[in-house]
This record gives C-alpha cells, sequence and structure tokens, in this order.
C-alpha cells in the first residue's frame, strides 16, 4: 500500500510539473502590447536574420519611445488598431514562402479582405529578406506589402528588399526606413562580430562507395573559449575559393597576386584578399578599385550537430555534384580544399524557434541525410539533461532516411549506436533498398495512429534536412494524416518546428 501511495504521489508531481510547463510555454506564447507603445515591430523569421534586425530596431527605438516585437503568427487586428506605426520585417523562405512564424497571417489577410476590414489608420513599413537566386525574390514581403496596401493601410516607405542579408558588412541604418532615425545612433554602428576561428580536426565519410551524395562529418575546435550554443543554432560559415581557383583567375584577368593592398585598415597580398571574394568571369576594374567591388563569398548556414558541451563543433554535410560535374562552394571548402588542422571563420547564429521549450515533452524527430545534424543535437541535448544535470526527459523516437541500409556503413553503425543508447524508438527508411524505395513520408502513413497517440501526450514534431524534396514531403504528409488545422495548432503552439534548408 506504501508502494502504491508513492506512485501515485509521484504520478500526481509529474502531472503537475506537465501543467505548469505547459502554462509557462502558453505564456510565452501570449502576446500583450506594452502599455503606451506607439510602435509594433513584427517580424518572420526562419533562420534568425529577420529576428535579429527586429531585434536592433526595437533597441533603437528605445531610445525614444516604447515598442514591442512578435511573431507575424501572433499579430491580430486588435493590435493593429493599437499602434501608431508598425514594422514588418519578413523573410521569403523556400520557393517564395512565409517562415513557419508568419504563414498564418496571409490567411488573416485574406479573410480580412472577405469581411471588408480596412486599416485605414495604420501606418507600416516593410523590411523584406530574400535571396536573388531564386526566382521570388522577396516574395512573401512582396505579399505582406500588397495586401496592407489592399487594407488601405498607409505605407511610411518603399518596401525595402534585402538581398543576402550579411549583419557584419551593412550598415544597419541602410537598410531601415527613414522614420526609423537612427543615423547618429550606438546601434547604427556595425554590430560587434561574434566569428570565431575553428580549427579543423576531425573529417569522416559517413556513407563511402554510396555513390556521388556523399554525407562527410565535420568536427571543429573553436581556438580560444567555446562560445555557447543551444540545439536548432546554425553556424554560418564563411567559404573560401580554392587556390587553384584564385590562381586561375588571376592568371585570366593579368593581375599580380603578390600585389601587396591596403584595405579597411588590413594589408595581405592580393591572392590573399581573393579567396573569400566573388571572382567574377569578366572583370575590368583596375587593381586599386577591385576590393571596392568584389563582394565577399556569401556565407553557408549549416545545422549544429553537437551540443557545447561537448567541446568540439560538429556538422554534417551533404556533398553535392553540381551540372558541372563540380561540388557547390562551401561544401567543397569544408571537405576537400580544407586540411585537419586548417582554421575555419564562422559565426553561431541563435535560432529561437529551433529551440524546445520543454524537455518533459516527448520528441518526434524527423529527418533524412545531412538533416541528421540538428535531430543529433536535440538528442544529445536532451541525453546531457538526463545523465548530467538529472533532469526527466520526454522519450524519443528518430524517424531518418538515408540511401543504403548496409550496416557496415559509418551512417547506420551510429543510428543503431543512438538506438541502444539514447532513443526509445528508431525507423529508418532507404530510398536504395533491396525491394523498393521507401523514405520518411512512408513511416508518417504507416504509423500515424501512433504519431497521434504521441501527439495526444504532448510530443513535439522536429523535421530537420531539405526542404525540396524531403521538407515538403513530410509537410504535406502531415497534413494529409493530422489535417491543416492540427498542424497549425501545433505550429502556434511551438510543437512543430521546422529546422528545413
Amino acid at each position: 500500500m506504501g508502494s502504491l501511495y508513492i506512485s501515485v504521489l509521484a504520478i500526481l508531481a509529474w502531472l503537475i510539473l506537465c501543467v505548469f510547463m505547459w502554462r509557462l510555454h502558453r505564456a510565452k506564447q501570449q502576446i500583450t502590447i506594452t502599455k503606451d507603445a506607439s510602435t509594433l515591430i513584427v517580424y518572420a523569421s526562419q533562420t534568425g536574420n529577420a529576428l535579429t534586425i527586429a531585434n536592433r530596431c526595437a533597441q533603437a527605438l528605445q531610445l525614444s519611445e516604447m515598442s514591442d516585437v512578435l511573431p507575424l503568427n501572433n499579430l491580430t487586428f486588435e493590435h493593429l488598431s493599437q499602434m501608431e506605426k508598425v514594422l514588418f520585417v519578413v523573410s521569403t523562405y523556400g520557393d517564395g514562402e512565409a517562415p513557419d512564424d508568419g504563414n498564418l497571417f496571409n490567411q488573416r489577410l485574406e479573410q480580412a479582405l472577405k469581411d471588408e476590414i480596412t486599416l485605414k489608420k495604420v501606418n507600416y513599413s516593410v523590411i523584406a529578406l530574400g535571396d536573388s537566386s531564386y526566382p521570388d525574390f522577396c516574395a512573401f514581403g512582396h505579399q505582406v506589402n500588397n495586401g496592407l496596401k489592399a487594407l488601405k493601410a498607409q505605407p511610411l516607405s518603399e518596401l525595402i528588399t534585402l538581398d543576402n542579408y550579411d549583419e557584419e558588412n551593412t550598415v544597419f541604418s541602410d537598410i531601415v526606413p527613414p522614420w526609423l532615425d537612427i543615423n547618429n545612433s550606438e546601434i547604427n554602428k556595425t554590430q560587434s562580430s561574434s566569428s570565431y576561428s575553428w580549427q579543423l580536426v576531425e573529417r569522416e565519410i559517413l556513407n563511402p562507395n554510396c555513390g556521388d551524395e556523399v554525407l562527410v562529418k565535420i568536427s571543429l575546435k573553436c581556438l580560444g573559449a567555446t562560445p555557447i550554443w543551444q540545439a536548432g543554432d546554425l553556424i554560418d560559415i564563411q567559404p573560401r575559393n580554392s587556390v587553384e581557383v584564385v590562381e586561375n583567375w588571376l592568371l585570366k584577368h593579368v593581375f599580380d597576386g603578390s600585389l601587396w593592398l591596403t584595405h579597411q585598415g588590413h594589408q595581405q597580398p592580393l591572392a590573399a584578399w581573393l579567396f573569400e571574394r566573388e571572382l567574377p568571369e569578366k572583370c575590368h576594374i583596375p587593381v586599386s578599385d577591385l576590393l571596392e567591388h568584389l563582394p565577399y563569398l556569401a556565407k553557408r548556414s549549416y545545422s549544429i550537430a553537437s551540443i557545447t558541451e561537448n567541446k568540439q563543433l560538429e556538422l554534417i554535410i551533404r556533398l553535392l555534384k553540381k551540372d558541372d560535374k563540380r561540388f557547390g562552394l562551401a561544401s567543397s571548402f569544408l571537405s576537400h580544399h580544407s586540411k585537419v588542422g586548417d582554421l575555419i571563420e564562422g559565426k553561431i547564429r541563435s535560432v529561437k524557434a529551433n529551440h524546445i521549450i520543454n524537455n518533459t515533452q516527448p520528441i518526434i524527430l524527423i529527418g533524412s541525410g545531412s538533416g541528421l545534424a540538428g535531430l543529433k543535437a536535440q538528442i544529445a541535448s536532451r541525453t546531457y539533461a538526463q545523465q548530467t544535470l538529472n533532469e526527466k526527459i520526454g522519450a524519443m523516437w528518430l524517424i531518418y532516411g538515408e540511401r543504403r541500409n548496409d550496416p557496415q556503413l559509418p551512417i547506420n553503425q551510429h543510428l543503431f549506436t543512438l538506438k541502444d543508447t539514447q532513443l526509445d524508438k528508431l525507423s529508418c527508411t532507404y530510398s536504395q533498398g533491396n525491394n523498393y524505395p521507401k523514405y520518411v513520408q512512408d513511416i508518417l502513413v504507416s504509423d500515424q495512429y501512433i504519431i497521434k497517440k504521441w501527439l495526444d501526450e504532448g510530443a513535439i514534431i522536429y523535421v530537420c534536412g531539405c526542404l525540396s524534396g524531403m521538407g515538403e514531403s513530410v509537410h504535406q504528409t502531415l497534413i494529409d494524416t493530422l489535417g491543416q488545422s492540427t498542424l497549425d495548432a501545433l505550429q502556434q503552439e511551438q510543437r512543430y518546428i521546422r529546422d528545413v534548408y
């Protein structure tokens, strides 16, 4: 009887803890507009850049007036009616889509148009982030801007578009609307760089002899104090051209690579400057003006596969060949041109939308290929909390897809180790199986009733990997099996998280 009494008490204590954590989570989701605030800042951010800009704008406005910052999905027309000015900072994601924390706003705009709601008293500006290498550059920013205009809101400035935003090389006052007068503000200065020098300490092929689509694990060690990151964060790697590419470009354009040039207070040979610069096919710029006109190579973001406590930062990258049979710039830099011992520049980027609020909730981790990186970090974070901090954690189910099921491959051996030591459930699929191709979305269909049971028990769904293909298929399958309204609700509760690229 005594042991039964203790068991009942333990269950009640656990239920109370779950309710407390749920209410804490809900409290974080509730939005309250600061009393007497006149400006509202809303953001839609998949990888953190739009949120960073929104927070910097808020800091600037706090010098003279009060402001609030909230995700676009949480914006209601009640919020809008209370504001004199609203600043929208929104990214475009994937193929012209809205980020996950902004994809419900278009539905509200459409409904407002049907209901003939007008926003004549709302003054606004839109900062749109995008990548011009995609056909629908800043598409979501244009959708938000056009929707607000259709509701008769008053634009305070033209739509501002940012192409491949790079915080370190951007003057902040150049990217915000004029009514944010920050030219003389401390906030206008370039933020102190949080880039670190990382030494490449190990490189391992996880699926040798599996064709062109090689998976490579990269291990990096920070020089100096190891920075802090959380599971779900990214690292922005500064890629470099190979020595061969730079030498051929110099030879083609008849430049002397040994010529010393001074730029922004630093001096080094021209060839050294060009390792991190874009090198156009045609160039008629005099050498004296070269560095002013050649932009830096765009940084490449990678999901981090380890936790700070490991003292090493791990990446898992897919080495894909392009149409001309060359590897991508960043992937070839990490897996071929860099040697063990070389230094690599990388900046940690916090992505709050990917952080798990409550580790006591069960989690269903879904991904394929290099998406294992983000899933592996979440598993490591929970395991550390359980084994080192003695915290109670929820069950973990990994649904993962790869090419071949050969048990001798390092990738599969690693999965088996996770199953034996950390996971409660492992479901693997292989696109090059012996019988027929199978993908992670097939598991979502065959095990949909188990998934619904986990969700009823408070589970989080966390997806990591390539948006095109896996990410889109998983999303559509979840809509088909759970329903759009259920998926929207999970997203609002931060129980459906997509770390897809």
